[in-house]
């Protein structure tokens, strides 16, 4: 499959660049923490959708593409936003966290453990020093991010990697993408487990099932 046209197991390519930014490379590893958050706030609102049948929510087309593709697009942006304002924290020697910057961290990582589901905790791709280490980084691109909105204006909010502002800076700099190895992720089903589909092309499982019976008639 991972030679193939189909999805490639993500847990495969951990080690395989997942983008370059301005000519430091971002691995699939370094991605785990947003597809582990993703996943997780997705898949909570799937159980409002559709308890039984999760994946329903995520196969759902809505402002013109899918829930699946929209998160996958989140993933990724958050990830560019956190690890370019990380490089430029680093070169403008703003990448320390003061006392009680360091104990929100703590409780920030604590969040994260404990809003994790059952099945992620069973298929984490990789450790837990890895997956915190990525959320100090995240710390540290909001607190540059921060900065220079306080510094700049006009808002905190413009500076977020949907933000406007951040959108101009991002310009400014050297991004690409893996996507021959990206596209062919199926996010949703990284660190979660899909069983059964209830509603696609159409037909529910119960019609499908008709459907087979009739032909057999």
């Amino acid at each position: 499959m991972s030679e193939g046209r189909g999805p490639v197991k993500y847990q495969e390519h951990l080690q395989d660049t997942a983008v370059t930014i301005d000519g430091e490379d971002v691995t699939f590893e370094d991605l785990a923490f947003y597809i582990l958050f993703e996943e997780e706030k997705v898949e909570e609102q799937a159980k409002i959708y559709n308890s039984d049948y999760t994946k329903d929510y995520w196969n759902l087309h809505t402002n013109d593409t899918f829930i699946q593709e929209e998160a996958k697009d989140v993933v990724m942006g958050m990830a560019i936003h956190d690890h370019l304002f990380y490089q430029l924290a680093v070169e403008e020697g703003l990448d320390k966290l003061d006392a009680k910057e360091e104990e929100d961290l703590k409780y920030r990582q604590t969040d994260f453990w404990e809003d994790l589901l059952d099945i992620q905790w069973e298929k984490l791709p990789c450790d837990e020093e890895t997956i915190n280490e990525q959320i100090r980084i995240a710390a540290i691109a909001e607190k540059y991010q921060n900065k220079l909105a306080d510094k700049e204006g006009p808002s905190r909010a413009a500076y977020k990697y949907d933000g406007y502002y951040y959108s101009l800076i991002k310009d400014e700099h050297d991004i690409k993408i893996n996507k021959k190895l990206w596209d062919k992720f199926v996010l949703g089903d990284v660190t979660l487990k899909h069983s059964k589909i209830n509603y696609i092309n159409g037909l529910t499982n119960e019609d499908k099932e008709k459907s087979k019976e009739k032909e057999g008639n």
